[in-house]
């Protein structure tokens, strides 16, 4: 977890389903050095060994985000940033947060593809004993060097899951109409994980402030924070938050 920069406006950053804060901390410490505080909490379940997701539901997630919201009462104003299974949350969390200031979705988990569509939609739908667990493949990032393992990212991960994440999908689908800030989407071009159709979708179901801005980058994958467009993509989050304020 992490806890950076001391403004008085301050951006709650939520990682992904068996990944850990290091997947948003790129963006985190962008905002802390344009002045804003940024505070990445560890999701129950992760950042230790696979087997801790047992037992864990995605309501396990979306209480734990509701807590660390709830810890940044009294700043001046307040900005989510989720990062797939992250930004599902973020939805949630906006869609009950009317003093919500603004939301950038990265890779937003709303539509599946390739292998996390038939984790999600076909075994995710399979009864399933508790404890079985499933190895993952490399993690969905373009470039070709050590980045995979910054994000510090479970390399299996609980059969069970499937239908979790598909269920935390289908509810932040079906509350995004209630979310009122103005909201960013991000995806990458070459994301393996999820839909770029989804992203486009959703951009449309949001309740925000119409058009909501969108951006494609087309070089990388889904861990946009860690992959070619890091830089630019953490730029992208700082101008939407900061510029508008």
């Amino acid at each position: 977890a992490f806890d950076l920069g001391g403004g008085q406006d301050v951006c709650l950053l939520l990682h992904g389903l068996t990944g850990s804060p290091a997947e948003v901390r790129p963006v985190g410490e962008a905002l802390a050095r344009a002045g804003m505080r940024s505070v990445g909490p560890l999701l129950p379940g992760h950042g230790t060994r696979p087997e801790d997701l047992f037992g864990k539901t995605h309501l396990d997630l979306l209480r734990a985000a509701e807590s660390a919201l709830r810890g940044l009462a009294g700043a001046r104003r307040i900005y989510l940033c989720g990062l797939s299974a992250g930004a599902l949350l973020a939805i949630h969390l906006a869609a009950r947060a009317p003093d919500i200031r603004a939301v950038a979705l990265l890779a937003p988990a709303v539509a599946f593809s390739h292998a996390t569509w038939l984790f999600a939609e076909v075994l995710g739908r399979l009864p399933v004993a508790p404890r079985v667990l499933l190895a993952k493949g490399a993690r969905d990032v373009a470039v070709a060097d050590d980045r995979e393992s910054v994000a510090q990212a479970y390399t299996a991960v609980p059969l069970s899951w499937g239908r979790e994440l598909r269920l935390l999908a289908a509810s932040a689908r079906e509350v995004a109409p209630e979310v009122r800030a103005p909201a960013l989407i991000l995806s990458g071009g070459r994301d393996r994980t999820v839909s770029p159709a989804g992203a486009q979708k959703l951009a449309l179901r949001l309740g925000s402030p119409k058009p909501v801005r969108t951006r494609v980058f087309p070089a990388s994958g889904h861990l946009l924070p860690l992959d070619r467009d890091s830089a630019e993509v953490c730029d992208e989050v700082v101008r939407f938050f900061v510029g508008g304020k």
